[in-house]
């Protein structure tokens, strides 16, 4: 099918998927900041890989592209830099008994209510205590033994990503939040969570999606290789990825979605937490550069006039992700596909075209732009409007909408 005839027919077809459950089955098993949309995943493997292709996604976060690879008989290639992202994705691209979680379970609990809470080792991580009261801390120290007695790897890590929503749930954090705010100190002495019975409601559902996968997968040998990996360095692939689908950052964790912050407790109980993981994501870490962008370059100006620091950054940001285009377009094979999802945002009123900058980065490397969808964003996690500038009353709107930027490699 020539790039015409696909870009037609995928502009009249509905992207935004109202009224479809975005997240059912394995991808019901642990949220994650900024999921892409499972069923636009989905669509777009099927449309243009077919079984047996390599499908990478350099930013993987929790797997929904992984996943949806994987079910569709795809080999999957994921990187990321945070261990939480790389734990839930891992955990849901390896199907497992569903009878092997459900004997854990029982092992689990039957040595965690067993143990002394005092000779059991409590994580030693700053203001443990400000996050959890004493009892959820005695009964999460006695779970955390419990599970670090399973022998089998796959199923360890499974009830590894159990605990995490545990602990998350039984912390003292407001709920449906991705970011760390305490519940308020009047609201906090009624809180009594009973941490095991969180345990095992968690562990049920997760089984239950974990045997989806399991059944979804014996027809097929799921072929997914989850690691750490920085995209900023180069791929250790090759030329051989079909389809490259990947909802990149929008920008520095700090100032949109801060992954790290969402993850930093269960990482911290789990003793995985050794960097803060939004300063080591793209733009958390300036150095002097110019942009080689003239789109981009031109918007930065216009910037430093209303934020030189805040230019800055955002320069920045857009110097990692431009690292990361180049390492991508290397590993993707002539007449490959790159596609991008991704939504614009602004920074001091200034709008940062995300989807065109993509295509002036990916142009130059030898690809053809096949043409950008746009969907509207449901159900998000945010409001609809924010304060910026922290001026009361000044206002504006978030992200409401993301792009689909279709690429395909040229063949010399």
């Amino acid at each position: 099918m020539n790039a015409v005839t696909l870009i037609n027919r995928f502009q009249k077809l509905d992207w935004t998927f109202r009224g479809v459950k975005a997240k059912e089955g394995i991808h019901c098993i642990h949220s994650y900041p900024a999921m892409m949309a499972p069923p636009v995943a989905r669509r777009l493997i099927s449309e243009l890989t077919n079984r047996g292709d390599t499908v990478l996604d350099p930013f993987c976060g929790s797997g929904t592209v992984l996943a949806e690879a994987v079910l569709l008989g795809r080999k999957a290639i994921g990187y990321d830099i945070n261990p939480l992202a790389l734990l839930i994705a891992k955990v849901k691209t390896t199907p497992v008994p569903p009878e092997s979680l459900s004997r854990a379970l029982e092992s689990i609990e039957r040595i965690a209510s067993a143990i002394i809470p005092e000779y059991a080792n409590v994580p030693a991580f700053q203001n443990i205590d400000f996050w959890f009261k004493p009892e959820m801390i005695a009964d999460l120290t006695r779970l955390k033994h419990g599970i670090e007695h399973i022998a089998d790897e796959d199923v360890q890590r499974f009830f590894k990503l159990v605990f995490a929503r545990t602990v998350r749930q039984v912390s003292n954090t407001r709920g449906k939040e991705f970011k760390l705010y305490r519940i308020p100190e009047n609201k906090l002495k009624s809180y009594k969570p009973d941490v095991f019975a969180s345990f095992r409601h968690i562990a049920s559902e997760c089984i239950s999606a974990v045997e989806q996968l399991y059944l979804n997968t014996r027809e097929i040998t799921p072929e997914a290789d989850v690691r750490f990996h920085d995209s900023r360095c180069p791929l250790p692939l090759g030329n051989k990825v079909d389809l490259m689908l990947t909802s990149p950052p929008y920008g520095d964790s700090r100032t949109t979605v801060a992954y790290g912050q969402f993850s930093r407790l269960a990482l911290q109980w789990l003793d995985m937490w050794e960097k803060d993981v939004d300063r080591e994501c793209l733009g958390g870490r300036w150095v002097a550069h110019l942009s080689e962008l003239p789109r981009l370059q031109q918007i930065l100006v216009q910037m430093k006039e209303a934020d030189e620091k805040r230019a800055r950054e955002v320069e920045a940001f857009y110097f990692d992700l431009h690292k990361c285009v180049n390492n991508i377009a290397d590993v993707i094979k002539p007449s490959g596909y790159a596609v991008f999802v991704i939504a614009n945002r602004k920074v001091k009123g200034i709008v940062l075209p995300n989807d065109q900058l993509i295509v002036d980065m990916m142009v130059p490397l030898g690809f053809s732009h096949v043409g950008t969808l746009e969907r509207e964003i449901p159900n998000k996690r945010m409001p609809s409007r924010n304060s910026p500038s922290n001026v009361p009353g000044e206002t504006d709107v978030t992200m409401l909408k993301e792009h689909i930027v279709i690429l395909i490699k040229e063949k010399y």
